[in-house]
């Protein structure tokens, strides 16, 4: 029998130790028991829409995790094939997916016939307290039908036929049909000159100030602002001004914006005045064809005016006027 003072000394410390170790074992199986069971409901389910397909039908394939919460799913980057399935774009993320699920999808595409399993998508999965394993699912079973009938015994199908190897050099191949079409151009040009056909000469092209002087004139004949039409009156004069300065100077400048015209230093050849005047015409004009601000009816006549005058003032000088060639000979004869 065990004396009360010794059970005080060596019982009750057991006890109290046990009670520990009794409450430490259930601390850690709630601890573990709030992730192990969210681990164990993780689950990859694949699918495929359309099921039914032929030879090269483009599919969609879907991955759908079951997961729990707290846990972050990402898909592992496919490569260039999937299984059998050649993989036609990367995965991306379904918004709508069911409650506790996050799904995943791509598009594939099988170039031969027959079943095949097209293996799932590789998941990495972190839990909350940061660890990192990865998952994946079942195949999923495609069946990819020929784009041939079942009975093919009628049909006439020949092998695809090798490249042919040419005989012998290559050059009279290449030779040949030059001669042909240098003899045939020959007798064109002698058959001409024996008929008398006159060679029609090539007009040169025109000049950028004479196309520009020419618009204007036919832009002031339509008296646009006169009917209300300022709009479109300084469309067309700021589309006239744009193509003179990508003729005269030799860089694009219809398709640019005011901003990027201002932007290239090229313009700055004019002079100070006449690019300051420029780009408060530009500006003016911007106004009215997207703002909608309606210039006044002078300013709209200084400013084709100005338009004149630009293009007047930026002619080049020619290398030597007819006149003063002439001068020249009389003086030497």
């Amino acid at each position: 029998m065990i004396r009360p003072h010794l059970k005080f000394l060596f019982v009750r410390p057991i006890i109290g130790v046990l009670r520990a170790l009794e409450i430490s074992f259930v601390s850690m199986g709630l601890v573990v028991g709030m992730y192990i069971p969210a681990t164990g409901q993780l689950s990859v389910k694949s699918s495929i829409y359309p099921e039914s397909l032929t030879v090269g039908d483009k599919f969609l394939y879907v991955n759908t995790v079951r997961t729990a919460p707290g846990m972050n799913i990402e898909p592992r980057p496919l490569g260039g094939q999937l299984g059998e399935a050649t993989v036609i774009s990367g995965i991306s993320r379904i918004p709508e997916s069911p409650e506790g699920t996050v799904s995943y999808a791509c598009s594939l595409a099988v170039y031969k016939s027959g079943e095949f399993g097209i293996p799932s998508f590789v998941f990495t999965v972190t839990d909350p307290t940061g660890n990192a394993r990865e998952i994946t699912g079942d195949s999923a079973r495609v069946s990819i039908r020929s784009v041939l009938p079942p009975d093919t015994s009628g049909l006439d199908i020949a092998d695809i036929r090798g490249p042919y190897k040419v005989r012998g050099p290559i050059w009279p191949y290449i030779a040949i049909p030059l001669g042909l079409l240098l003899l045939t151009y020959s007798s064109y040009r002698i058959y001409r000159r024996f008929k008398g056909v006159p060679e029609i000469p090539e007009v040169p092209p025109r000049v950028p100030w004479e196309v520009a002087f020419e618009l204007l004139d036919s832009l002031k004949g339509k008296r646009h602002y006169e009917f209300g039409r300022v709009k479109q009156y300084y469309f067309e004069l700021s589309l006239i001004e744009r193509g003179y300065i990508e003729g005269r100077f030799g860089f694009p400048a219809v398709e640019r914006t005011t901003y990027e015209l201002e932007s290239d230093q090229r313009l700055r050849e004019v002079g100070d005045r006449l690019y300051s005047r420029l780009f408060e015409f530009f500006q003016r004009a911007d106004m009215a064809k997207f703002a909608k601000e309606i210039p006044s009816r002078k300013d709209a006549d200084s400013d084709i005016q100005f338009a004149y005058d630009f293009v007047r003032q930026t002619i080049p000088p020619a290398e030597e006027p007819e006149k003063e060639k002439q001068k020249a000979e009389l003086i030497e004869v």
